[in-house]
């Protein structure tokens, strides 16, 4: 899963690890820190499979390195933005690493990834809807209890409002893509 978002930030440019444990722990959902532990490990892994290089910074007083992404991570990279999403405990970090790269890919790959995650929300958002209908409906009196019963219920509701905000980020950003798309398109023909 690291993977994804350590080539996708090098996409842009080269990093050295301590900038790369920083754009991962703040991809990440929840947010936390990345340890060295952690980080470098990987690095190695990726650097091993050739699909980065490190060397070292110029000019850098503290000597350090930075990695480059090789033609070979590049490949890796856009295999990894055109994988299924699994529905796991870590989707959400990998959607959101695929939407931190989404300039990296083609138009065509852009809109598919907003659609899978628009499809996996959807499917979210009916599943709360449906349940925070059934506990109102069925739930009869005397037989649950109340404050747990409430306090159920305004769980689903906080989970009903981040879908409704992630439907709505979704049609933002599409509608942004298909301008910027057909802004572009429009140049290329003049």
């Amino acid at each position: 899963m690291y993977e994804l978002s350590i080539l996708g930030a090098l996409m842009s440019r080269d990093m050295s690890g301590y900038k790369l444990r920083q754009v991962l722990g703040s991809n990440l959902v929840p947010r936390r820190e990345i340890s060295n532990g952690v980080m470098y490990p990987v690095l190695q892994q990726l650097q091993h499979k050739g699909y980065i290089t490190m060397s070292l910074a110029e000019n850098s007083p503290r000597h350090e390195k930075v990695a480059h992404i090789t033609d070979i991570g590049q490949k890796h990279f856009y295999a990894l933005m055109a994988a299924p999403v699994p529905v796991d405990a870590k989707r959400e970090s990998v959607y959101l690493f695929k939407f931190r790269s989404l300039a990296a890919v083609d138009f065509a790959e852009q809109l598919q990834i907003l659609t899978e995650y628009e499809n996996v929300n959807d499917q979210d958002l009916n599943v709360y809807t449906t349940l925070k209908k059934h506990l109102q409906q069925h739930t009869k009196p005397g037989k649950s209890d109340p404050a747990l019963l409430k306090s159920t219920i305004n769980t689903l509701e906080l989970n009903i409002a981040l879908c409704q905000t992630k439907k709505q980020w979704v049609a933002q950003t599409r509608t942004r893509i298909v301008q910027q798309q057909t802004t572009e398109g429009g140049m290329h023909h003049a």
